[in-house]
């Protein structure tokens, strides 16, 4: 979740990022070159009209050349005087353009800032000691590329205090995202009791909610609504299966007075062993809704896990369940862990019923010690199961394909209440094929991993 929502906030964060550098260089670069042609036309307009006062002056093309040339050397710009019909008297080695005649006009009627060719230029009358003409002054030299350094850091500046509050934006946008997936998360994993925090001044003042809060209330009620449905199933599943006792007690009672005789004895005997199946169905059923309930084994202490295993061995030598199949247990030291002996028997005694089902004697019971686990195994010599119902397996009521040697008996609850007595030990389990033959998958392996508690 930290992954995504990182991912979903640099990108929101990228994004307000970059149209601030691109606002910010288009700003700078505008206001940059504005202020440059600003300041070329008011500062060309005056200096034009100030040198072209100074020239006036001179008596002379000769002083006028030599005022021309020290204008242009003091204020470093270029210079070019021209007579009315627009020879050049004077000019600099960048000789500026000449004038048409509707500019020669207008720069007869005062100073003008002109711009073609070269760039800005600005024009002004020249009248004085027989000369009437004009005299075209361009912008300073070394201020044609415009200084960009101020404007640069006050965009760098504007930049950074927009982006300190565009990070809080992005993190205000995505952090609700990352909370609903997380939610999402959480309650697809089995936590339905998990809900959305709303946001924090909406939960303060009552303030009115935008599309992100609507949102999560949304979500927040579709929970509520799941968590309750789920709850009612189960409810009623458990009262269901708790009030089915008594009937099944009474008909194994009325079972055990009826009168037996050489052709009712099978029947009977037939009647007592569904019997049996429907009771330790219900049992299934009420054990899962207690690990549900509690989510914690009831009863933990200390079990010698390897004397569990021979006393499976021991009743699979006399169980019906089992009928006859050949179960043996795999060698091994004795090994203790803290574990609810009761469910933790029963599960596997459902792994071993599974294993006479639907797979082939021999059936191998084995436990062994790795870094701080248990490993389990309850494994068959049958079909084993195929890779893609390995996972399905452990659903409540689905059964695969059976193989070889099945009674056809069964509801799908048995590997479902393996699964939660290690759910709710820490532990997990997994289907797998017991061995490889010439490329083949064979027989099946169920194995069971629990924390090793020294507790």
């Amino acid at each position: 979740c930290e992954v995504m929502g990182g991912r979903l906030f640099v990108r929101i964060y990228l994004h307000f990022l970059a149209v601030l550098v691109v606002v910010a260089a288009v700003t700078g670069v505008v206001i940059a070159n504005g202020w440059r042609g600003a300041f070329f036309r008011w500062w060309s307009e005056r200096l034009s009209t100030h040198f072209a006062s100074l020239v006036a002056q001179q008596p002379s093309d000769v002083a006028r050349r030599a005022m021309v040339r020290h204008l242009a050397d003091t204020f470093d710009v270029d210079i070019t005087l021209r007579e009315g019909n627009g020879d050049v008297i004077a000019s600099t080695a960048h000789e500026l353009p000449a004038l048409d005649e509707e500019e020669q006009r207008d720069v007869a009627a005062g100073p003008k800032v002109l711009g073609r060719g070269r760039g800005w230029f600005a024009a002004a009358p020249v009248e004085g000691h027989g000369l009437r003409g004009t005299l075209e002054v361009s912008p300073v030299r070394r201020f044609r590329s415009p200084h960009l350094v101020r404007p640069v850091m006050l965009a760098a500046l504007a930049l950074l205090m927009v982006g300190l509050a565009s990070g809080v934006l992005a993190r205000r946008i995505s952090r609700p995202v990352e909370r609903l997936t997380e939610a999402a998360r959480r309650i697809g994993g089995g936590d339905l009791t998990h809900r959305v925090p709303l946001a924090r001044a909406l939960r303060k003042r009552g303030g009115r909610p935008d599309e992100i809060d609507e949102l999560t209330r949304a979500f927040n009620d579709m929970a509520e609504r799941v968590e309750g449905v789920v709850r009612t199933q189960k409810e009623l599943l458990a009262n269901v299966s708790h009030e089915l006792r008594s009937p099944l007690a009474r008909l194994r009672v009325a079972l055990e007075l009826l009168p037996r005789d050489s052709t009712s004895e099978a029947r009977l005997d037939d009647l007592g062993s569904d019997i049996d199946e429907l009771d330790r169905l219900i049992e299934d059923v009420l054990t899962m809704s207690r690990l549900d309930a509690t989510g914690l084994p009831a009863h933990p202490q200390r079990v010698d896990v390897r004397a569990l295993l021979a006393q499976l061995v021991e009743r699979a030598a006399h169980d019906p369940a089992v009928a006859g199949r050949q179960v043996c247990l795999g060698p091994g030291d004795p090994i203790e862990a803290s574990v609810d002996g009761a469910l933790l028997k029963r599960a596997l005694w459902n792994l071993v019923e599974n294993a006479a089902r639907y797979g082939a004697a021999p059936i191998t019971l084995a436990v062994a010690a790795t870094d701080g686990a248990l490993e389990l195994t309850v494994t068959d010599e049958g079909a084993g199961i195929a890779p893609a119902d390995r996972e399905r397996v452990f659903q409540p009521f689905f059964r695969a394909t059976r193989g070889g040697g099945s009674d056809g008996r069964g509801y799908g609850l048995g590997l479902a209440l393996a699964r939660r007595v290690a759910e709710v030990h820490g532990g997990s389990i997994r289907a797998e094929a017991a061995r490889c033959e010439e490329g083949e998958e064979r027989g099946c392996t169920m194995r069971m991993t629990l924390p090793r508690s020294e507790a």
